[in-house]
C-alpha cells in the first residue's frame, strides 16, 4: 500500500497544471513509480495535454533527477519524445538555454533519438566548449545517433581523449556516422588499446558498409595477431556478404594475406569462391602454406562437381598440403575420383606410398573405405597400421573396418601385433587445425614421442595446470587464445629452461615474433613443417638430464 493517496495524486497534479506550478508538479510526480498503472496512465494523460511551454521543461526536469537516482522512467521519457516530435523548436531552445548538465543530457539524448538535425549546431558548440564528461557523452552519442557528416572530425578529436568513457562514446558514434572519413578515423586508432580494438572491429561488423568491409578486410594483413584473429572472426560471422571482397584478395602475391583470406572463405562456405580458390591453386603458388591453405578451404566447399581438380595435391611434396588435399577429396568423393586416386596409388613409389600413407593419417574414410577393396593398397593398409601407425589411427581403422564387415582385413592387422613404442617424451601439440593435429599426431608418433593434441588452446591450458608435458607446439593464429598467450599462461606454471615451447606459424612478421619471444618461447619455426624439422627442433631445446 503506497503513502499517497492515488485519487489525491491526480487531482494535486491537475492543479499544478493549471496554476502552472512546475515546483509543485515536480513534487507529486516524484511520486509517479508508486502509484499503480491506471493512475500512472491517467498522470501521462494530464500531462499530454498541458501546454508545451509547461511539459516540456518538467518532464525534462523529471529525466534529469533520474539520472542521478537510476530510475528508469520510459513512460515519461516516450511522452518527452512525443512532445518534441510535434515541438521540435523548443527542444532546441531549450537546449540553447539550459546549463545544467543532467538536464543538457536529457534534451541531448532525445535530439539524438529523434535524429533532430536542427540540434547539429549546438550539439557540435556542447562538445567544443563543455568541460562536464557527462555531457560531452550525452552530445556524442546524439551526434551518432543524428548522423550529420559535419561531427565526424570534432567526433575523431575524443578518440584521442583521457577519458575511456568518451574514446568509447566517441568510436560508436562515428561508427554510427560511418563516413568514410569516420571509418578511416577508426581504422587510425586500431592497435592502441586491444579492448578498444575489438570495439572498433565490432563496429566495422555491423556497418557492414563497402568502406567498413574494407578495413575488416584490410586487418587480415595487420601487424597485430588479435586484430587478424578479430578481424578473420567478424568476416565469417559477416557470411557471404563479405565474399566478394575476399575474393579479391586472391589476386594478390602475399602468402600470409592469402592464407588468412583462405582461412575465412573456407569458413564462410559460399561456393562462389570455388573458382578464384581452384584458380589460385592453377597457378602453382610457391609457398606450400598457401596451397594447405586452398585446398583445406575447398575441403570446405561444396566442390563436388569438379573434385577431380583436388586429385593434383596429393602429388604435393609436401605433407600437410598433401593431408589437405586428401581432406577435400573426402568430403567431396565421386567415382571420377575413386578411378583417379585407385591409379595413383597403383603408380606410387612402393618405397615411400606417400599418398596411401597420407589416406590413413588424414583418416580419409571414405577414400579409404574404397581403397581398401583394391590389393596394392590394402597390403600396404594391413602391414603400416600393424606395425607404425600411431594407436588411435589404428584404432580409428580396426573400428572402421569391423563395422563395414572387413574381418578378414581386420583379422589381418591384428594378427601382425603391434611394434612397442619407440620412446617416452609427452609432447603437447595446439593448433586450430584438425588436419594439421593429425600431422602432428603421424610425425611425433614417428619419432617416438606421445602426442597430446589440442584443438582449443583453453583445453591445453587447463591440462598444463593438472601436468607438464616434456616440451610444446603451439601455433601462433588461433581464436579466442593466440600461441602468445598460450605461452604467457604456460609460464606462469613453468619456466623455459624446463618446458620449451616452439611456436610454429606461417606468419613472419617482426612484431608477432617479439611478442612471442617476450612472452617466453624458446624458438620460432615455420610451416609447412616435417619430420625432420621437428626432430631438430626438439634436440635443439630438449633440457638436458
Amino acid at each position: 500500500m503506497t503513502a499517497v493517496d492515488p485519487k489525491a495524486f491526480i487531482e494535486e497534479l491537475r492543479f499544478d497544471i493549471q496554476a502552472k506550478d512546475q515546483i509543485k508538479a515536480r513534487l507529486v510526480m516524484a511520486n509517479f513509480l508508486e502509484m499503480e498503472s491506471q493512475y500512472q496512465r491517467m498522470a501521462l494523460f494530464e500531462l499530454n495535454r498541458a501546454p508545451d511551454e509547461f511539459v516540456f521543461p518538467l518532464l525534462v526536469c523529471i529525466l534529469a533527477a533520474g539520472l542521478n537516482s537510476g530510475q528508469e522512467l520510459p513512460a515519461i521519457k516516450e511522452l518527452l519524445y512525443s512532445k518534441a516530435l510535434d515541438n521540435p523548436e523548443m527542444l532546441i531552445q531549450m537546449l540553447i538555454r539550459e546549463v545544467k548538465p543532467n538536464h543538457r543530457v536529457v534534451l541531448a539524448e532525445t535530439a539524438g533519438e529523434l535524429k533532430l538535425d536542427d540540434a547539429t549546431p549546438m550539439l557540435l558548440s556542447i562538445i567544443s566548449e563543455e568541460q562536464d564528461e557527462k555531457m560531452l557523452r550525452g552530445a556524442i552519442n546524439a551526434l551518432g545517433m543524428i548522423g550529420n557528416p559535419s561531427a565526424t572530425t570534432p567526433i575523431s578529436e575524443f578518440l584521442y581523449s583521457g577519458s575511456v568513457e568518451l574514446i568509447i562514446a566517441a568510436i560508436h558514434a562515428l561508427g554510427q556516422l560511418c563516413t568514410p572519413t569516420a571509418i578511416q578515423r577508426l581504422a587510425e586508432k586500431l592497435g592502441s588499446d586491444q579492448d578498444l580494438d575489438n570495439i572498433i572491429i565490432d563496429v566495422f561488423a555491423r556497418s557492414q558498409e563497402p568502406e567498413a568491409l574494407e578495413r575488416l578486410n584490410a586487418l587480415l594483413s595487420a601487424q597485430h595477431a588479435h586484430l587478424r584473429n578479430s578481424a578473420k572472426q567478424r568476416l565469417i560471422q559477416i557470411g557471404r556478404k563479405a565474399v566478394p571482397v575476399l575474393i579479391g584478395n586472391l589476386r594478390y602475391d602475399d602468402p600470409d594475406l592469402l592464407i588468412h583470406t583462405l582461412n575465412v572463405l573456407g569458413a564462410i562456405g559460399d561456393e562462389s569462391a570455388i573458382a578464384p580458390i581452384r584458380k589460385l591453386l592453377n597457378s602453382e603458388p610457391k609457398d606450400a602454406n598457401v596451397r594447405f591453405a586452398a585446398y583445406e578451404a575447398l575441403g570446405m566447399l561444396p566442390t563436388a562437381k569438379g573434385a577431380f581438380a583436388l586429385a593434383q595435391g596429393l602429388n604435393d611434396p609436401v605433407d600437410n598440403v598433401r593431408a589437405a588435399a586428401a581432406g577435400a577429396i573426402n568430403r567431396n568423393y565421386n567415382t571420377v575420383l575413386a578411378a583417379g586416386i585407385k591409379n595413383m596409388i597403383r603408380d606410387e613409389d612402393p618405397a615411400e606410398r606417400r599418398i596411401s600413407r597420407t589416406i590413413m593419417d588424414a583418416q580419409c574414410d571414405t577414400i579409404f573405405l574404397d581403397v581398401i577393396q583394391d590389393e596394392i593398397f590394402r597390403e600396404f593398409a594391413i602391414e603400416y597400421l600393424s606395425r607404425q601407425a600411431h594407436g588411435d589411427i589404428r584404432k580409428h581403422f580396426l573400428q572402421l573396418l569391423k563395422a563395414n564387415d572387413q574381418s578378414a582385413v581386420v583379422e589381418a592387422i591384428e594378427g601382425q601385433g603391434v611394434t612397442p613404442a619407440k620412446g617416452a617424451l609427452r609432447v603437447f601439440a595446439v593448433d586450430d587445425s584438425k588436419m594439421i593435429l593429425n600431422i602432428y599426431r603421424s610425425v611425433l608418433h614417428n619419432l617416438g614421442c606421445e602426442p597430446v593434441l589440442f584443438e582449443f588452446p583453453a583445453d591445453a591450458i587447463k591440462r598444463l595446470q593438472e601436468e607438464k608435458p616434456d616440451l610444446i607446439f603451439t601455433d601462433l593464429n588461433m581464436p579466442e587464445i593466440s600461441g602468445v598467450e598460450l605461452t604467457k599462461a604456460a609460464r606462469k606454471l613453468y619456466p623455459k629452461e624446463t618446458l620449451p615451447i616452439i611456436m610454429v606459424t606461417t606468419q613472419n612478421e617482426c612484431q608477432d615474433n617479439e611478442a612471442a619471444i617476450k612472452a617466453g618461447i624458446n624458438a620460432i619455426l615455420n610451416k609447412p613443417f616435417n619430420e625432420k624439422m621437428l626432430q631438430a627442433a626438439m634436440e635443439a631445446h630438449m633440457p638436458v638430464n
